[in-house]
């Protein structure tokens, strides 16, 4: 990747948050450690050091970020420092040839200005942008605790009516600056060295990010990225005061349990949940983690349609008597909760570990008839049952159980199946073949199919493609060695048949898809030969030949002499 060209190697989100990073300041110094190797300082949620390593040519050579991004080799901060250093790139060649332009830098321009000069400008384009006033006020006003939080609700206010217009909606291109600005906001809670308001700036953007999943178009992830961030500053401050005053950790934890009650987090539980979590970090002293516990309880509901929601809780609760409980508490807690499925894995789990396989048979079975209604989770509980049985060597249930689970869908216990089976191999596989053939079904059909591509079983392959011309695609260059003129053929009358279901653009595109695959297989001659034979059959859709003129037919036309008129004469005649 060279640093004049990041546009064409960067994934695009990430290229426009970089770049908004990079025209908004947040580049706060640039140090030169060698001819070809350089640190920026980024600000973002924390001060970011990004180090960038090119060659003579403008190849990064390496680049790495100290910011905890963890989806993708490039984060933001990095194509920030990108762009500055293109610039600092051509700045440095400037002078090195002695190019420097006569235009005065901004920098320069405003430092020979008085003090009442650089007032009215700013108070001239604050005029023109309320957010930027508001933004102004915000981030430099010397403010008492009531003042800031309330110039930040105003800031906040004002961001919303910038972007959501006259209908009150944020459509999908205004939603990334959108995000980026409420991001600023929550920038001002990780510069104070108040913890208390640090919270209460954080728990405003929240609220404001959650609510904006209603009037925004978050198509792209913006607003989910933004509140995922605001959730883990929010959780970095209960880390950052897990040894703050008892007083200071009590009023933050009365704060998070207060604010987890917010209206806002309806339909939005996973949320909820999260913000919870940041509680666990004061659960060390007693007082504390009763209050956090009795909090966590009374979210939990009596609706079995809250299953998800109740265990993600109940898992809050656990990893409490797990750290700060006996042994007898989590054991009591995990069977008193068997009918959700983390604590009945759990408890499965230890019993394998001591081997008490006979009591993980009796678990898996309660499971399957406890989730009988949820598909996955019985076939998640039947494997449990059969290493059970695999343990103890129970083969006749092995088997039988084996055999359930695969013609279930799960092609991975014919491997099994085959090891447990008293019959020759060749027999075995013949008359399981058999019974999926006369089974019926799409899914047999599937391990039919795969039955037979396992056992390299060309001929019956064959037979199946004969009876179902539709899997020639799939199948050609497998069979092609041993069928290929049948193939072809097949293959061939495949193409007719789509080409006689087409009806439309769409479809004529991918008729002419097909007859390209074909023609690997079959050669430019045959080709031509069914090119020929569509286009004389469909000379009346013009839409159609047109496709078929892209493909081959012109070629075929210039290589004939033929013209247009000619052409479609004679296939109109034949």
């Amino acid at each position: 990747m060279n640093i004049n060209n990041i546009e064409n190697s960067i994934n695009k989100k990430i290229l426009e948050r970089g770049y908004y990073y990079y025209m908004s300041g947040k580049i706060m110094g640039v140090r030169r450690l060698g001819d070809y190797e350089y640190i920026f300082q980024i600000e973002g949620n924390d001060d970011y050091e990004v180090e960038v390593k090119i060659d003579g040519d403008g190849e990064i050579l390496d680049s790495s970020c100290d910011c905890p991004y963890d989806y993708g080799p490039i984060c933001k901060h990095q194509v920030a420092a990108f762009f500055e250093l293109s610039e600092v790139i051509d700045e440095d060649y400037d002078e090195d040839h002695h190019l420097s332009a006569t235009r005065p830098t901004l920098s320069h321009v405003l430092e020979t200005l008085s003090k009442n000069e650089l007032i009215n400008i700013i108070m001239e384009i604050a005029k023109k942008d309320e957010v930027l006033e508001e933004r102004l006020i915000f981030n430099y006003s010397k403010a008492d605790y009531v003042q800031e939080v309330k110039a930040c609700k105003e800031l906040i206010a004002s961001i919303v009516d910038k972007y959501s217009g006259r209908d009150g909606f944020i459509p999908y291109g205004q939603v990334h600056p959108f995000a980026s600005e409420l991001g600023e906001v929550l920038e001002k809670a990780t510069h104070s060295t108040d913890p208390l308001l640090s919270l209460d700036i954080a728990f405003l953007v929240l609220k404001e990010a959650i609510e904006a999943f209603q009037y925004a178009d978050d198509s792209g992830g913006d607003i989910g990225l933004l509140v995922n961030e605001t959730i883990g500053f929010i959780e970095k401050v209960f880390e950052s005061n897990n040894h703050s005053k008892h007083d200071v950790k009590r009023e933050l934890l009365d704060k998070l349990l207060q604010k987890s009650e917010s209206k806002s987090f309806e339909g939005w539980e996973e949320f909820r949940i999260s913000l919870l979590r940041a509680g666990v970090y004061f659960a060390e002293n007693e007082d504390l983690r009763t209050r956090f516990k009795s909090k966590v309880e009374s979210f939990i509901s009596e609706d079995e349609g809250d299953r998800y929601y109740n265990e993600s809780l109940l898992r809050i609760l656990f990893d409490l008597i797990n750290e700060y409980g006996t042994e007898a508490e989590s054991e009591k807690f995990i069977k008193d909760h068997l009918r959700y499925t983390s604590f009945r894995e759990l408890w499965i789990e230890h019993q394998m570990k001591v081997k008490n396989y006979q009591k993980v048979i009796e678990l898996a079975l309660e499971a399957e008839q406890q989730d009988s209604r949820y598909a996955g989770l019985v076939l998640k509980w039947k494997r449990v049952r059969y290493e059970a049985y695999k343990e103890l060597s129970l083969k006749e249930l092995q088997q039988t159980l084996a055999m359930e689970l695969f013609m279930g869908g799960d092609f991975n216990f014919y491997k099994e199946l085959k090891e447990l089976n008293g019959q020759a191999e060749e027999v075995f596989y013949n008359d399981l073949k058999n019974q999926l053939k006369t089974g019926g079904g799409w899914h047999r059909t599937s391990l039919f199919l795969k039955l037979i591509k396992e056992e390299n079983d060309l001929d019956e392959l064959m037979e199946f493609v004969r009876n179902n011309p539709g899997y020639i695609e799939e199948y050609a260059e497998m069979l092609a060695d041993a069928f290929k003129d049948e193939v072809i053929q097949v293959y061939k009358q495949f193409i007719r048949l789509e080409a006689g279901r087409s009806s439309n653009r769409k479809s004529y595109r991918d008729v002419c898809r097909k007859i390209t695959n074909y023609t690997k297989l079959a050669g430019k001659e045959k080709q031509e030969e069914l090119v020929t034979e569509l286009s004389s059959i469909y000379y009346k859709r013009p839409a159609f030949l047109d496709e078929l003129g892209q493909d081959s037919v012109m070629n075929l036309l210039e290589e004939r002499k033929w013209s247009n008129t000619e052409y479609f004469g004679a296939c109109a005649s034949s």
